[in-house]
């Protein structure tokens, strides 16, 4: 009876050493933007050598993407100013508030993580929420009379 009660000890004090030796792989720390770290983001150590360049070119894009949405929140703010219509300003800030994380989280995170493990599946994702991005910025950018009448949605 003695000798059970040291096997449960035994495999107690085995497991909870296990659990604490553990690499914690999912945890990732934040260190982007580096004066308010909000993402994880590290390109030359995470994604292998031959991709980087490719996802170099990508995170221009999703920055790029970023000042174009500000941009056209301060170009259609200063047309609000002078008269235009309210409309076409709270779609400015409808793009600029879901377009910032939707592009984040729906198409440049995809794509790093896909880069980072070579995973077919995270490679699909991205390539379905990309071209869904560039129909969108097509259609926005061509206008055409369905909401507002001579105005770009862009």
């Amino acid at each position: 009876m003695l000798g059970m009660e040291f096997q449960f000890l035994f495999l107690f004090l085995f497991l909870f050493q296990l659990h604490r030796t553990k690499p914690k792989v999912g945890i990732e720390d934040k260190n982007w933007p580096p004066f308010y770290p909000v993402i994880h983001h590290d390109i030359a150590t995470e994604i292998p050598i031959h991709l980087q360049k490719i996802q170099y070119v990508a995170f221009g894009s999703w920055l790029g993407l970023i000042a174009c949405l500000v941009w056209n929140f301060i170009a259609v703010t200063a047309a609000w100013c002078q008269g235009q219509g309210t409309s076409i300003w709270l779609l400015a800030i409808i793009y600029i508030i879901t377009g910032v994380p939707g592009s984040y989280f729906l198409w440049y995170r995809p794509l790093y993580r896909a880069m980072r493990t070579d995973s077919a599946l995270k490679f699909g994702f991205f390539f379905l929420t990309y071209i869904c991005h560039i129909t969108f910025c097509g259609f926005a950018a061509l206008a055409p009379p369905f909401f507002i009448e001579g105005k770009s949605l862009a």
